[in-house]
C-alpha cells in the first residue's frame, strides 16, 4: 500500500483510468454508429460532444481553483475529446472518408497519446 502513497503512482492510475473510459467510448461509438440511423447518431453525437465539453469546463474549474495543473490538463484533454466528437460529422466529408475510418484514427490517436503519457509518467517514478 506503501507504493499508492506516491503521488505519481495516483497520477498513473488516473491516467490509465480516462485511458479506459475513452476506449469504452469509442468502442461503443464505432460499434453503435453502423447500427443507428443518421437523425439518432447526430443526436448522440452532440449529447456526447456535449457531455465532454461539459466534463472539460469542470475540471478546468478545478484546477483554476485549486491551482492544480494536472487537473487542468485533464480538461484540455476532455476539450480535444469534445471537439474530436463535434467534427465526427463534418470532417469525414471534408477529407472524403468515412465516419468509421475517423473515429477509428481518433481511437488510435487518443489512444496513443494516452499511452505515451502514462509511459512518460512511469519513467518519472522510477
Amino acid at each position: 500500500m506503501e507504493i499508492l502513497k506516491k503521488p505519481i503512482v495516483k497520477d498513473v492510475i488516473t491516467n490509465v483510468t480516462y485511458l479506459i473510459l475513452v476506449v469504452i467510448y469509442f468502442v461503443c461509438f464505432n460499434t453503435q454508429g453502423t447500427l443507428l440511423d443518421s437523425v439518432t447518431l447526430e443526436k448522440y453525437i452532440e449529447i456526447s460532444s456535449i457531455t465532454f465539453l461539459f466534463i472539460s469546463i469542470v475540471l478546468f474549474e478545478m484546477g483554476y481553483r485549486k491551482e492544480k495543473t494536472k487537473i487542468f490538463i485533464n480538461g484540455i484533454e476532455f476539450l480535444a475529446l469534445a471537439v474530436f466528437t463535434l467534427l465526427i460529422k463534418h470532417m469525414p466529408k471534408v477529407l472524403g472518408n468515412t465516419m468509421r475510418n475517423y473515429t477509428e484514427i481518433g481511437t488510435y490517436a487518443f489512444i496513443a497519446y494516452y499511452m505515451l503519457k502514462t509511459a512518460v509518467m512511469y519513467t518519472k517514478m522510477k
